[in-house]
């Protein structure tokens, strides 16, 4: 079965109710747009169903770090790069897991009768940032990482999600759907002092993520009639809208230099993930593959 964007859609709506594999990289254009000290994990489906792998770049085959008849996706290393937090719904719903780099030692971090995805690890490694849904409705909670002392940070009727860390680790940045249609908020790593970023009548993207000098953040946003990529200072101001294709354009990340923006893209007949430099110019295709592919983590 081909695997879209729709299923991986599908998988997170569902929250509301060590092998190897090869991979051919479409173009002689994609190795320069990454460093071969810079792995990246994604979520692909294009061995029937959702797993995460880790792409070490420059052309090198990608290696399957799951493979589970369940949906694995949303995958982050922590800061040391050993381990791997991911959510997954192997118990039967959407939970939280950890594991180690090389696919062995799975735990899992949270265990309720809701739903609980998209991992963050902070910078220093100390606590996982995650969307749940056990109050009723999308909000952000924190836990240490060893999936103890679950704290819910926002309190609010409208969806809160897609938290992603500034670098030093005072802050959140999330998109939220409180003041009637969704938008970027910020506050600080406890839950207060929220402020909101943007004003528009856009719906803002469920993956919000910080530059790694703290200085902008990255967002996707249908404000042209489809999903583009756009980054914002930090404060909210200088919004710059990065491509403008009539495909979607979704789940920005930051290269780890801050120079480049990976993104996934139907453009060429295929969700697949793209490259560009920061400014939106020198563009590259990263995977060519048969099903969804979305960059989850860049180190």
């Amino acid at each position: 079965m081909r695997l879209t964007r729709g299923h991986l859609a599908t998988s997170w709506l569902l929250l509301c109710s060590g092998s190897c594999a090869t991979e051919e990289v479409g173009g002689p254009t994609q190795a320069p747009a990454l460093r071969r000290s810079s792995p990246i994990l994604f979520t692909s489906g294009k061995d029937g169903n959702f797993d995460i792998y880790i792409k070490e770049t420059e052309g090198s085959a990608p290696r399957r770090v799951t493979a589970h008849a369940a949906v694995d996706q949303s995958a982050d290393w922590s800061p040391d790069g050993f381990t791997i937090a991911f959510m997954s719904n192997r118990d039967g719903d959407f939970e939280v897991f950890a594991m180690i780099v090389n696919g062995r030692g799975l735990t899992q971090l949270t265990d309720n009768n809701s739903a609980d995805g998209f991992p963050r690890w902070s910078p220093d490694g100390s606590r996982i940032l995650f969307t749940s849904y056990r109050d009723g409705n999308f909000e952000l909670y924190v836990m240490r990482a060893d999936g103890t002392d679950q704290t819910r940070l926002t309190f609010n009727p409208g969806d809160d999600l897609g938290g992603g860390w500034s670098p030093d680790g005072s802050k959140i940045a999330f998109a939220s759907g409180r003041d009637g249609d969704r938008e970027i908020y910020v506050m600080q790593a406890d839950g207060s002092d929220v402020v909101r970023l943007t004003h528009n009548t856009a719906f803002e993207g469920n993956r919000v993520e910080w530059s790694p000098d703290g200085s902008r953040i990255a967002f996707h946003a249908d404000a042209g009639g489809n999903a583009d990529i756009y980054v914002i200072d930090a404060d909210g101001t200088n919004e710059r809208q990065l491509t403008d294709d009539p495909a979607a354009d979704r789940y920005p990340l930051w290269s780890p230099d801050g120079q480049r923006i990976g993104f996934t893209s139907d453009r060429d007949g295929d969700d697949e993930i793209y490259v560009m430099d920061a400014d939106g110019r020198g563009l590259a295709r990263l995977t060519s593959s048969v099903g969804l592919d979305v960059l989850d983590a860049w180190r």
